[in-house]
């Protein structure tokens, strides 16, 4: 996909943008709790992270450079509306703050941080990182920024999943990142509707962590590329979801939809 923006030098571009990224980044841990540093650091990492899977993903579809700049500066943003977040509320969860997206939105304006990209670029950026955690991308998005939107929300759903992953194998990352839920024994009726029809679990729907593992899963619904299913099977996070859930008839339907959603997809 060809864009109409003209040569520049992206890379030194991707440095000076780090480099704000950075220094607004130590304001916020330098004046946090111990704990406060932890879990900031912990969206930090995500952020990079998100930013290197956008870069790869865009390349896999290939984007032209113009085009992996912009989407490269998605997954670096994307997440900027966390610190100011958890500064003032002590919380990720949006339901007990505010949406982290439109923050984020407005710390890249008020700031005037992509002031100096064209209008339609920075327009398309913002966009595509106000939409990153909505429950679906608005059909006016047509073009590049559609594009830009759904690479930011296939990455940053890829690497929530990494999160996770290492939770559950290795035991790394806070007890918070359950969102406080009690494990529970059984899945919530609600939540096997919405991934029975195929739809992604509406977060109010979840009861307990295994509704929660199955909102996850749900995310499979919405992946738009097929370079991003090929990372999520390839690095094994769909199987350690489902080797904890219970046995039974709900696990069995739940990895059988799993399975012809794969095969459909990707051909396995």
């Amino acid at each position: 996909m060809k864009t109409a923006l003209t040569s520049r030098p992206f890379k030194k571009e991707m440095i000076r943008y780090q480099g704000w990224f950075g220094a607004f980044s130590r304001a916020f841990l330098s004046n946090a709790s111990r704990k406060g540093r932890e879990a900031m650091g912990l969206k930090l990492v995500h952020s990079q992270r998100v930013r290197h899977l956008a870069l790869t993903l865009a390349r896999e579809i290939d984007l032209d450079n113009g085009a992996l700049f912009l989407s490269e500066l998605c997954g670096l943003f994307h997440d900027i509306g966390r610190l100011p977040q958890f500064e003032k509320y002590g919380t990720f969860l949006d339901a007990k703050s505010e949406d982290h997206a439109l923050l984020g939105v407005k710390v890249l304006m008020e700031n005037q941080v992509l002031k100096d990209l064209k209008f339609e670029e920075r327009q398309m950026v913002l966009d595509a990182i106000y939409v990153h955690n909505k429950f679906s991308i608005p059909e006016s998005f047509k073009g590049l920024k559609l594009t830009l939107s759904k690479i930011i929300r296939d990455a940053d759903k890829i690497d929530i999943w990494r999160v996770f992953d290492e939770f559950y194998k290795k035991g790394r990352g806070s007890s918070e990142i359950n969102l406080g839920l009690l494990p529970g024994d059984a899945i919530s009726s609600e939540v096997m509707e919405d991934f029975s029809s195929g739809r992604i679990v509406r977060l109010e729907h979840v009861k307990n962590q295994l509704d929660f593992m199955i909102m996850r899963l749900s995310w499979l619904f919405d992946i738009n590329f097929k370079a991003s299913l090929r990372i999520i099977t390839q690095r094994g996070y769909i199987d350690t979801i489902l080797e904890r859930l219970p046995e039974g008839k709900e696990r069995r339907l739940i990895s059988g939809k799993i399975s012809r959603l794969l095969e459909e997809r990707l051909g396995t």
